[in-house]
């Protein structure tokens, strides 16, 4: 048991980067893959954490803000946020939210999506939303707080 221990361990850590110690961006993928692996702080359920951690390694952003919604396990029939929204409508909201009180890190968040893309990436329609949201003058909308 210890040697596939150990080669899980040696594959790790010549995977990890100094990329993988911080969060991608600070808006939707805020989580590192070390903190995944590491379990520091972050309760992350399978199979969601590695779909995270290989979304990220492969530059499929979509997939990983997809996997990163649904990381702790929240997510029940397709719901988050105790049954409220659907995965896709809690990132909305999620983008409106960032764009109107975190312009700065939205603009980044933003630059950066429009910077990476990858064919592959089996969520496309949640980098659309994101850059929907940045054309979308958001002044109006409002979610109330818890719902």
């Amino acid at each position: 048991m210890w040697v596939a221990d150990y080669l899980s361990l040696l594959i790790t850590c010549q995977a990890m980067s100094q990329s993988d110690m911080e969060g991608v961006e600070q808006c939707f993928l805020d989580i590192s893959v070390d903190q995944v692996l590491h379990y520091d702080g972050v309760p992350a359920v399978e199979p969601w954490a590695t779909m995270y951690i290989d979304a990220i390694h492969d530059k499929r952003f979509g997939d990983a803000i997809w996997a990163r919604y649904q990381i702790f396990g929240d997510v029940v029939d397709g719901l988050i946020d105790d049954g409220r929204l659907t995965v896709l409508e809690s990132i909305e909201e999620d983008a409106v939210g960032y764009k109107k009180n975190a312009p700065e890190a939205f603009d980044e968040a933003v630059a950066f999506y429009k910077s990476v893309t990858n064919s592959a990436d089996g969520h496309p329609e949640v980098i659309e939303i994101i850059m929907r949201i940045d054309k979308e003058d958001v002044s109006n909308r409002y979610f109330p707080e818890g719902g």
